[in-house]
Formats: C-alpha cells, structure tokens, sequence
C-alpha cells in the first residue's frame, strides 16, 4: 500500500519547537513518508543557526531538502525567492499534503507555492490573534484562507477560524503542540541548565526574549534597551535569547550587545526547544514579547511580563502582567513577578487554556486519513 507524503515546511527556531512533536510521530508512522522542508534563520549563523538542533533531533532520519534564500535582500525579495524556490522543492517532493505552522513570512511564500500547485495545506496554528502592531495577524489569517486543513490550539481560535468562513468539517480544535514538548518532560534537567548557563538555581531566573515590533522597527533599539536597562538595575540572573529576524532585529541585536556584558546576564542566540523548557521549569519570571511567554508558562506556573503591544489581544491566562516601554514600569512588573508571594500564588493555580498534551496524535490522525479528494482542495466560504 502507498504511504502517504507529508511535508513540513520550517523556517526557524519557534516553529520548529512546535512543529517537532508532529514530525517525531509522523516519523514513526509506517504508513507515512515524511520530508522536512528547511529555511529561514535555520540556516543563519546570526541566529545560532539552528539547523544543526535539527539535525541532532530525533528527527534526524527524515528525508529534508534545504532552501538557502539571500538574506541580505529585503523581505518582499525573499519572500518572492521561497515562492520560487519551494516550487520546486515541492515539484520534487511530490507531497499529497503541506503542513504548515504559524504566521511567518517564509511560511506564507511556501503556503503561495502549495496553493496554486494544488497540494493540499494543513496549517497549525490558525485563528490566533495578537493585534501588536506587527504582520503576523495578517499572515496567519490569510494562510487560514488558502489552506484546506486548520488544527487549531484553542476553543476562541476555533471560533475565530470559523467565522473567516471555513467549513467546520476542516477544523479541529487540537490544543497546542507546545503542550506535547512540555508533558512529555523530555527536556533538559535543572543540573544540566545551571550547568550550562552558569546559574545559580537558589536564586531568580530570568528568561527574557524581545522581538520587533514590524509597524515600530524603527524604536526596535530603544524599546529593547529599556527592557534591558530594567533588568540590568535589578540585578536578577537573565538569560537573554536573540529575537526572530523579523524587520528590526538588527537593534535589538544592537541593544543586546552593549548589555552583553553584564555580569547577571547570560546571552545565547537560541537555546533549542529542549533546553528552553528545562530553563522555564526553573524560572522566575519570563519577560518580552513572545509569544511563549503567553502560550507556554501557564503550563510551568510561571508568571509573564508582557512589554508593549506585540502580544496584545492574544488569548492569555491570569498569569500575565502587562507593561509599556518604559523603564520604571518594566521593573515594576518585574518586581511584582519575582517577589509578590500574592500573585506568585495566583499564578501557580493559572489555568492552561492550551490543551492537554495530544496535539500531534489528533493532528496526525486527521493528515492519515483525510480523503484527498476535489472536496478538499475546492473551498467553500461559509458566513
């Protein structure tokens, strides 16, 4: 009997995290052949080059065909080299269905190549919101309306994918995949994080990453030294991670630099799926404007402190603080994350709104045994 083709576009750190509990199980599916699609920033020594986490997964044996894309070019360019690019790549590979996660760009020029070649896309991912100022609301929601399949992480992004006017029997509320990486408890030890960041577990973990902002690239700098001005004058243990490649990183690069030396900071490009939830296991606090710090600490009990507007209408829980670009209401956030015992409380009794930790079971169920017929490539709008 012929397997089923699946291929799996990733383009960087984030969405490899959350798209590797589906690409393990796949991988250990004998009636599916599964091909990785690589590009992006895994590909990019500015940001630790995480192709090399890849190729040290459990997922190392899957068949993967890499897109090296000019990276000095703008991202209109790039974008149109994906486009290119991954045609051909999947005129290659020959899939019976796409999958996708998220909301970036790269992702978007892939779903573009898929759609117009006829391949089946299930995007993970879909109906969330975060209304920060930035494209990603816009990517999402379009990826939503040229793929045929939608494994959703929440009750509201179901909601929400639904009344973009996609047909109920193509979405599924599955939860997170992020649920999966951090039930399963295989990741780094609390032994192995100190050791390897040089920390002191008997005192407050930082965990701070900050992305741009794509409407305000141009603050991206001194937004970034605000937050990093705050954790510099408390003195906390902080572990600072490099942002995405999203339109100005380079200042926060930049920024990330001239604090590099601090003595209570511990600066890495990218730490790896596994090591960052080791690290969220032991933390104090996270701090920025990822969206994991919205996602992923309620299932850890660890309190977040949201900095402006990247993240802002996203679904949360009860332990997220929010705070403005601003130094002094940065620190107070801060403070009351590490050190109010009241809402340290709250927090380790925060629900998870997220699922249960069987995302990719139900996900890879739905890609085995969805027909693959005119039905599903042929769209119907349904309001």
């Amino acid at each position: 009997m012929r397997k089923r083709k699946i291929a799996v576009f990733t383009g960087n750190r984030a969405e490899f995290g959350l798209l590797y509990p589906v690409i393990r199980k796949m991988s250990l599916d004998k009636a599916l052949d599964v091909r990785l699609i690589i590009s992006g920033s895994h590909l990019q020594d500015d940001f630790g080059k995480t192709i090399e986490e890849i190729n040290d997964s459990r997922v190392s044996s899957v068949k993967n065909t890499i897109l090296r894309i000019n990276n000095k070019s703008g991202i209109p360019e790039r974008i149109s080299e994906i486009i290119q690019r991954g045609k051909e790549a999947l005129a290659r590979i020959d899939p019976d269905i796409l999958v996708l996660a998220g909301d970036r760009y790269e992702t978007f020029a892939m779903g573009i190549a898929a759609f117009y070649m006829n391949i089946p896309i299930a995007h993970i991912f879909g109906g969330d919101i975060s209304q920060g100022g930035h494209l990603d609301d816009s990517i999402r929601h379009s990826l939503t309306k040229i793929s045929h399949m939608h494994f959703v992480s929440n009750e509201d992004s179901y909601k929400r994918v639904i009344n973009l006017g996609e047909e109920k029997w193509r979405v599924f509320n599955v939860g997170s995949t992020a649920m999966d990486n951090i039930l399963s408890g295989k990741f780094s030890s609390a032994d192995e994080i100190a050791r390897m960041l040089c920390l002191d577990l008997n005192k407050p973990v930082i965990i701070f990453t900050q992305h741009p902002v794509t409407t305000e690239s141009e603050l991206a700098y001194y937004q970034a030294k605000k937050s990093l001005q705050a954790l510099k004058e408390l003195g906390f243990q902080t572990v600072v991670t490099y942002p995405c490649n999203d339109t100005g990183c380079e200042g926060i690069i930049k920024a990330i630099n001239e604090y590099a030396s601090m003595p209570n900071f511990r600066v890495r490009k990218s730490l790896g799926w596994k090591s960052y939830f080791g690290l969220l296991k032991v933390a104090s606090a996270v701090v920025g404007n990822s969206s994991s710090g919205i996602i992923e600490t309620p299932v850890f009990k660890v309190p977040c402190v949201n900095i402006g507007t990247r993240q802002a209408g996203r679904f949360r829980s009860s332990n997220v603080i929010d705070a403005p670009y601003e130094r002094t209401a940065i620190k107070r956030a801060i403070k009351k994350a590490v050190c109010d015992k009241k809402f340290r409380r709250l927090v380790r009794k925060c629900h998870n709104p997220y699922g249960n930790g069987n995302a990719s079971s139900k996900i890879v169920s739905v890609l085995k045994s969805m027909p693959l017929n005119k039905a599903l490539l042929q769209k119907k709008i349904t309001f």
